[in-house]
């Protein structure tokens, strides 16, 4: 009965602990957010090519602050993309969707049969042994993350000598397999979200730029500058409406177009993050 009694007592005091946690979490949550501030929005957390989840870039150069004119919204743009070596990007909020640009080469579907993926992965590792640079990976991008993300996830490292690289196969075909899928799944939703973008302009596209300038609307040009990160960003001023992100991002071998529309209300601040993820086109060495 004493035990009882006693572990009903640290019962009721854990719980009373855990409501008073929860309440001064509350408070700080509420402080941090000043009374009239300006609504804010973030685009949300996508998974990311490189596995995982695409991270939220941080970019100090260009914080979201200051005030917002009466009637206007606040739009900051972000790039974050691995791909950094003498780029050449652009961004412009257009008040109408535009053409996307022509695909020049398709992505074709990796195949996932483990036959073919164990002979995939012996290719790989006799011209990796030889072979390997930042810009040009054997196999292309695609590939280059395939294997990164499932040799962290298997616990194994790439073969040294021809002796331990073909168990080594055998081992990684599963985590490559699911890797692969992974990998078509994203670029399958690219192909969709192209498609769309495409329809979207031949069905609205006419239409929406005859409003837009007889609402006297015209693109805005963001001026990109690079912060401490790798994410490169810039803001704009703009009424409140749906605007098209447009933007483009040229490296010696990868070519990134991105077609995001963001609705913004009068007073509010939005942060949209490219990734190669929610890209609409990429060419080159994919």
């Amino acid at each position: 009965m004493i035990r009882n009694s006693v572990f009903k007592t640290l019962l009721a005091a854990i719980s009373v602990l855990a409501v008073v946690a929860q309440t001064a979490c509350g408070n700080v949550a509420l402080a941090q957010t000043p009374a009239g501030s300006a609504k804010s929005s973030v685009a949300s957390v996508q998974p990311s090519l490189e596995g995982g989840e695409e991270r939220t870039a941080e970019d100090d150069s260009q914080e979201m602050s200051g005030i917002i004119p009466e009637g206007e919204a606040q739009v900051r743009v972000r790039i974050s993309v691995p791909h950094k070596i003498r780029p050449d990007s652009t961004i412009t909020l257009y008040p109408y969707p535009v053409r996307p640009p022509k695909l020049l080469k398709l992505i074709n579907k990796i195949d996932d049969n483990p036959k073919s993926l164990r002979a995939q992965l012996l290719n790989l590792g006799y011209a990796q042994r030889s072979s390997d640079t930042r810009l040009f990976p054997i196999g292309g991008w695609r590939w280059k993350y395939i294997i990164n993300s499932a040799l962290a996830k298997s616990g194994t490292r790439s073969p040294t000598n021809i002796i331990t690289m073909y168990p080594w196969t055998f081992k990684m075909v599963p985590y490559v397999q699911t890797e692969v899928r992974r990998i078509n799944q994203i670029e399958e939703e690219r192909k969709q979200s192209y498609a769309a973008a495409m329809k979207n302009f031949e069905e609205n596209g006419v239409d929406l730029e005859n409003e837009a300038l007889h609402q006297g609307l015209a693109p805005v040009e963001i001026a990109i500058k690079k912060g401490k990160t790798t994410a490169m960003s810039g803001t704009a001023i703009v009424p409140p409406g749906t605007w098209y992100v447009v933007a483009t991002h040229k490296t010696p071998n990868l070519k990134f177009y991105w077609q995001i529309p963001v609705t913004v209300s009068a007073g509010e601040r939005s942060t949209v993050q490219l990734t190669q993820t929610n890209a609409l086109v990429i060419q080159g060495d994919w």
